[in-house]
């Protein structure tokens, strides 16, 4: 299947369609909120890494009182949605490139990458994941979402299984749905839970929790 992005869904149908796919996916925004309100910025400075449509920042917006966003994405296509969603926010910056070519020093005290680190591969994670951590202020906040697979095949198997079957409850065909967790390995690359905690802190953060998991995605921050 094309795509005008990393993911098999084109940008404009996107936001109709990710539900079908990815179980609890409102939740991540809830969920990523929830953890930023605990440290009680008194401004948000943050930047999106793979900000999508847009949709995090429209929630987000109506959440917190003062904030300021960079956006970054390297489809343009999603980059367009999210400014049409946007367009009456003169907060906003935007930049079209991926997580492993931005190069910011200390200016964000939160960071965000909802489900797209696990398209690069292990190199490119690693520089996206320094390039972050040199974005962010020191007692800043690193949240992302991430595919996860399990050390074990055969948990990693019956896991695939119970992934398809909730496509298949939620519209999908069986071939679509077997279509999407062959893409595992193949056209995204996620790591196991042990190996995300161990890139964080080699990469120099202080402290890193996993705060959300379910089905093969988690959520996890980690301050500088």
């Amino acid at each position: 299947m094309n795509s005008d992005n990393s993911t098999p869904l084109n940008a404009g149908e996107y936001d109709k369609s990710i539900n079908n796919t990815l179980p609890y996916y409102t939740d991540f925004f809830e969920q990523t909120f929830d953890v930023i309100k605990q440290f009680g910025f008194n401004k948000l400075n943050w930047l999106d890494l793979g900000c999508g449509t847009g949709r995090l920042e429209m929630l987000a917006l109506s959440t917190f009182e003062d904030v300021s966003f960079t956006l970054v994405d390297p489809s343009e296509k999603m980059l367009e949605e999210a400014k049409n969603k946007l367009k009456n926010n003169n907060e906003i910056n935007y930049l079209c490139c991926g997580s492993d070519e931005i190069d910011f020093n200390e200016c964000f005290n939160v960071i965000t990458a909802i489900q797209s680190h696990h398209y690069m591969t292990s190199d490119n994670r690693i520089k996206a994941t320094k390039n972050v951590y040199k974005a962010l202020q020191t007692d800043g906040v690193y949240l992302c979402f991430e595919n996860v697979i399990p050390e074990d095949d055969f948990v990693k198997n019956m896991e695939l299984k119970r992934w398809g079957r909730y496509q298949i409850n939620h519209g999908k065909s069986l071939e679509e749905a077997e279509e999407h967790n062959r893409r595992c390995g193949v056209s995204y690359f996620p790591i196991t839970v042990e190996n995300h905690i161990k890139l964080l802190k080699d990469t120099g953060f202080r402290y890193v929790h996993v705060f959300w998991y379910s089905y093969m995605q988690m959520g996890v921050y980690a301050i500088k």
